[in-house]
């Protein structure tokens, strides 16, 4: 009797959790932004928030929350009812924070549910136009010319443009100081005024300043060019080992009912795989991925794995 009894509260969870996903959403739902308004990952969390608000009938809003490492929001996601009204986007620095931070309130893995991927992104070697600079070498030399070494902008501590400049300060083997910002935003300010020497920037990002003639790019950071700069060289085409591809996804806790993460997956990948939403994607340097909620776990622990090495190897630490 126990046994039949247990088998029935188990089918009975189930068609509830099921029937959770089938009613979902029933109110706004939030997307949490552990990064500053016009950062690449709030560039991309609207575009997605907007297309979900008409699929869904429900409003999808963009709540930017950052500092610390994105720990701010991360947490405020975590604490917040798992039933998928409040989800959380990350870029790449979300499973570099596991070996950047010597202690973090959360288990970068175990304590989320990886709802899909949204996009991989470029990050662009830009300078001042001031600075008269035109390729990488041109900053390597000015690099030998300074005693103390360049400065570079990062969007904050941890953050995918802060593990890209160390990639590349490494694989120039120049001098360069980090100077991290609140955001991109902030990083492009002063790289544009000259206070900051360069910035590995997603290209989503800074792509309408390099339109306007504001900044110049020097090379795209990825292993291959980009579709929407394709006459911009790679850094890896003259400094093996430049290479960075820097991603962005939507995760929600750990205890979000299975039922539901599928149902969030199915209808995030409907959207990533609309024709206009993929062209806008492409507009802005941007190309969609796609990946089940399972592939997508196990892409996290990938990453956890490779961008630890590259946090250990460029000595980076969270201040």
């Amino acid at each position: 009797m126990n046994r039949m009894l247990a088998g029935v509260a188990v089918a009975a969870a189930a068609v509830s959790m099921n029937a959770l996903a089938q009613d979902f959403p029933n109110r706004p739902v939030r997307i949490v932004v552990p990064f500053s308004a016009g950062s690449a990952t709030d560039i991309l969390a609207r575009s997605i928030a907007a297309r979900l608000t008409e699929a869904w009938g429900q409003q999808v809003l963009s709540d930017n929350r950052p500092g610390a490492l994105g720990i701010i929001g991360t947490e405020l996601m975590l604490k917040a009812n798992p039933d998928g009204h409040t989800l959380l986007m990350v870029s790449s620095g979300h499973a570099a924070n596991a070996t950047l931070a010597a202690k973090l309130p959360f288990d970068t893995v175990r304590d989320f549910a990886g709802i899909a991927p949204v996009a991989i992104v470029p990050n662009v070697l830009v300078v001042s136009p001031s600075s008269g600079m035109k390729s990488v070498r041109d900053l390597v030399e000015l690099a030998k010319k300074r005693p103390n070494g360049l400065l570079y902008a990062s969007a904050g501590i941890g953050s995918s443009t802060h593990l890209n400049g160390e990639v590349v300060r490494a694989a120039l083997g120049i001098q360069a100081q980090h100077v991290p910002f609140k955001g991109v935003p902030e990083g492009l300010t002063d790289v544009i005024g000259g206070r900051v020497d360069f910035f590995m920037v997603p290209l989503v990002a800074s792509l309408s300043q390099l339109k306007a003639g504001k900044l110049v790019a020097l090379a795209v950071g990825t292993n291959k060019r980009s579709s929407v700069l394709p006459d911009l060289p790679t850094l890896v085409e003259t400094y093996p080992g430049a290479g960075f591809d820097g991603w962005f996804g939507l995760l929600a806790s750990s205890k979000t009912p299975r039922p539901l993460v599928n149902r969030l997956n199915r209808d995030v990948n409907k959207v990533l795989s609309m024709p206009e939403v993929r062209d806008l994607f492409l507009t802005q340097g941007a190309e969609t991925m796609s990946m089940t909620p399972d592939q997508f776990d196990k892409f996290l622990v990938a990453e956890v794995a490779r961008l630890g090495k590259v946090v250990r190897e460029s000595g980076a630490k969270a201040e």
